[in-house]
């Protein structure tokens, strides 16, 4: 996921560790994106179409169990 934003460039840089060769009130555009999240590879339907049928049937071979333990909501969001 990335997310693009138009900003203006004021009182020196607010990013941890990046030296910006920006003019004062400048405009600048960022872009942040998710380096957990992967672009899609898949190039026509049929390639998403195989990709989908991979993962049910992987799905079908691995269903989640009832009584699997239950994650908390700090071991859902721990990013390693």
């Amino acid at each position: 996921m990335s997310v693009r934003l138009k900003a203006i460039y004021r009182n020196g840089p607010h990013l941890k560790r990046w030296k910006l060769n920006v003019l004062e009130n400048a405009e600048v555009e960022i872009t942040v994106h998710d380096p957990y999240i992967l672009p899609a590879t898949a190039n026509s339907d049929e390639e998403r179409q195989h990709a989908l049928r991979e993962l049910f049937a992987s799905w079908d071979a691995y269903p989640l169990r009832s009584d699997a333990p239950r994650l908390t909501r700090d071991e859902m969001n721990e990013r390693r």
